[in-house]
């Protein structure tokens, strides 16, 4: 047991270094690919102490428990999503179980919580997919049931894709000798992803396994969300299974994100939140493609790609991801004047603003992908200066759980199962 973490949390009532035998416990202080950079402006202590000390702050806000033993990620906290009675979506969800995983040893609790919210997984399965996740969960009075309408059974791929990964992970963690077999269960997931929620011909994700089915949206069985590509999660995959056609979606996935930028954003780097196949390539979605006016542009999804892209350069070195991120890590330095207070939430492609608002979910996944560029490095330190300084209650839970899980990148205490 590493001296700098009994030192760190041996004193803090709820959190201890003393875990369940965990094998990466936290904090990992994980060896990134060489080229790459870490922030320089805290000390590792002070580092893990700051993740620790969010964490604990967001577990406390959004981890809750159903009333049947079950644990899920209360993601209408704020009250801002619609319905009100909304009270879980599997997105949130992966959120919580990787989570839970990688803080394992700083939170005596986190296999329990873990197990917990794999078990709630179990409890709501797709509609005709028993291995993938219904997309969301309300509140019905007492404890949680699913809503009534026929969506919010249908899976959504992020979610599947987190969820996946989180249990490879805790195989790596705990082993799979329990309760629960970590591995064997995540390879019931990945299978059903690979079934249902890809695209054969042309070797990418889709947005979901309700995309196949005859109907008014099978027109969306030709777009994709940007954020949806993990490639250290695909990657993961195909070295936990053997199955080369998660590689093969990983470099057709890169190719096609390459393309756009070439062709709709090269001076920014900037990519759209989906994308359509139309007239023989894949193109920035139009207005209210999916979810709203905003779908061809850089918004509330595409943020989180810097950090899918710039957590494969850190874990595996991949020239590809660092080439993807470099136009953007030169314009948000540039446009801003190294200021993150400047970044607004949603741009078009050719950079222009589409509001005026901040989030730390647009922050946060900005300095993994600094991370990337060595000539980074003050812009990578001004932007986890601007991620400590924002308030849990300045977020919402969207914008607190994807500040919660860069931090764990940025801090070098993120890491690969396979």
């Amino acid at each position: 047991m590493k001296l700098g973490v009994v030192l760190l949390f041996g004193a803090t009532a709820s959190l201890s270094a003393f875990g369940a035998g965990e094998k990466c416990p936290f904090p990992q202080h994980s060896v990134y690919a060489s080229g790459t950079i870490k922030t320089t402006s805290q000390s590792q202590t002070d580092l893990d102490r700051a993740v620790v000390d969010f964490y604990r702050a967001w577990k406390k806000k959004y981890l809750r428990s159903d009333g049947e033993g079950r644990r899920y990620v209360f993601c209408n906290a704020e009250k801002s999503m619609s319905p009100k009675n909304i009270a879980s979506v599997s997105e949130g969800h992966g959120y919580g179980m990787l989570v839970a995983v990688l803080m394992a040893g700083a939170d005596p609790e986190a296999q329990a919580d873990f197990d917990g919210l794999y078990r709630f997984f179990r409890a709501h399965p797709a509609e005709h997919h028993a291995d993938l996740m219904a997309w969301r969960q309300a509140s019905q009075g007492k404890g949680l049931a699913l809503t009534e309408g026929r969506d919010d059974r249908q899976s959504a791929t992020d979610g599947d894709l987190d969820i996946a990964c989180a249990l490879l992970m805790a195989d790596r963690q705990w082993g799979s000798g329990g309760a629960i077999d970590y591995r064997k269960e995540a390879g019931k997931v990945i299978a059903a992803i690979q079934r249902a929620e890809t695209d054969p011909q042309r070797q990418t994700l889709t947005l979901g396994s309700w995309v196949s089915e005859e109907g008014p949206r099978s027109r969306l069985r030709n777009g994709l969300r940007t954020s949806d590509f993990m490639p250290a999660h695909l990657k993961s995959f195909a070295a936990a299974t053997g199955d080369l056609r998660w590689t093969g979606i990983v470099d057709a996935t890169y190719r096609l994100l390459g393309g756009l930028l070439s062709a709709h954003s090269p001076q920014t780097g900037l990519l759209p939140d989906f994308v359509q196949w139309k007239a023989g390539s894949y193109q920035p979605a139009p207005p209210k493609f999916l979810e709203g006016i905003h779908d061809g542009c850089y918004s509330y999804n595409a943020c989180r790609v810097p950090w899918r892209v710039g957590t494969d350069a850190l874990l595996t070195g991949d020239p590809r991801s660092r080439a993807l991120l470099a136009p953007l890590n030169a314009w948000a330095e540039k446009t801003t004047g190294g200021d993150p207070q400047k970044i607004n939430a949603g741009y078009e492609l050719d950079g222009r603003s589409l509001s005026k608002d901040s989030s730390a979910a647009f922050i946060g996944p900005l300095a993994v992908a600094a991370m990337s560029d060595p000539a980074r490095q003050a812009w990578l330190n001004a932007l986890w200066a601007d991620l400590l300084a924002r308030k849990p209650d300045a977020e919402d839970y969207y914008g607190n759980s994807v500040k919660l899980l860069t931090m764990i990148v940025i801090s070098g205490n993120w890491w690969q199962p396979f």
